[in-house]
């Protein structure tokens, strides 16, 4: 509906709606909301006017993921154009156009890593992008231009397709695929592991923590825990919204992956939107 709205998920109370453009990604933080839109732009917004501060013109096609950070004063975004734009936040031009993808770009982050080897330091900014069969790597810096660093892919002859569910913490890229989930260290490059489970092809990655790891598929929400890789539980899901790329889907606070302290099973555990245009929240209860 041309909208966008923010929601407190413990009252259930919009704090703010704004009217929009047609938006496939959204981000934002207290202060803004920046979207990515089937018409081939990228719009930053202002929650508590609703006003237009910036419009990012000059993919040529729908832009599918976005990313940015206050302190670079950049934006990033993925388009079905097959490129990859680095932007300047705050003036709205295009700093860069990153090419080398064959395929829709339907995943970007922005991230610093956190490993000291040959290519990266500790605290480098990293752009990481993906598409159907590849994950590249590209720094990125105060010098805007960039070369590809490295090209990622769990097949060479492109029979296994990667999922839109890219995860990247600085020290390790996580990825889910038609094989499973593949997790590669970030400094070597070099694949960590690769979790199959029955039903690898259907099932989607939700995040990823140290100790647990959450999944879904088309009925079930399933928590798996790692040390063993085994699924340990799992939660009926409504008939949620379908999307070819898993963006009706969300993780709330995602912290207690990382393993429980009985203090941060609190919260947000993940979102989805409905056929009937309702948000369908699951929250912890209050005692855990």
């Amino acid at each position: 509906d041309l909208s966008a709205k923010l929601w407190d998920v413990c009252t259930g109370q919009c704090i703010y709606g704004i009217q929009t453009h047609t938006c496939a990604v959204v981000k934002f933080d207290e202060q803004k909301l920046v979207t990515g839109s089937f018409d081939n732009t990228i719009a930053c917004w202002e929650w508590s006017s609703g006003a237009k501060i910036q419009h990012f013109r000059g993919h040529t096609g729908a832009v599918f993921s976005i990313d940015y950070n206050d302190e670079l004063d950049t934006l990033v975004s993925g388009s079905a154009d097959f490129t990859v734009k680095v932007w300047s936040l705050s003036a709205g031009t295009c700093l860069n156009t990153l090419t080398g993808h064959t395929e829709w770009v339907t995943k970007v982050v922005l991230q610093k890593s956190q490993v000291e080897s040959l290519m990266h330091s500790p605290g480098d900014y990293i752009l990481l992008s993906a598409d159907k069969y590849e994950i590249k790597v590209w720094p990125i810096g105060r010098e805007i231009n960039c070369k590809c660093l490295k090209t990622l892919s769990v097949s060479e002859d492109r029979s296994v397709c990667l999922q839109p569910r890219l995860q990247f913490d600085g020290r390790h890229i996580v990825c889910s695929s038609d094989l499973g989930l593949y997790q590669w260290d970030f400094a070597s490059y070099e694949i960590l592991r690769v979790i199959k489970t029955q039903d690898s092809a259907n099932l989607s990655l939700l995040s990823l923590g140290e100790v647990f790891a959450l999944f879904f598929d088309n009925h079930f929400l399933y928590v798996m825990d790692l040390r063993t890789e085994s699924i340990m539980g799992r939660w009926p899901l409504p008939a949620y919204r379908k999307s070819k790329r898993g963006s009706s889907f969300l993780p709330g606070v995602t912290s207690w992956l990382d393993g429980l302290d009985g203090k941060n099973d609190s919260g947000l555990v993940f979102a989805t939107s409905m056929p009937d245009h309702s948000i369908h929240l699951v929250l912890w209860k209050e005692n855990g």
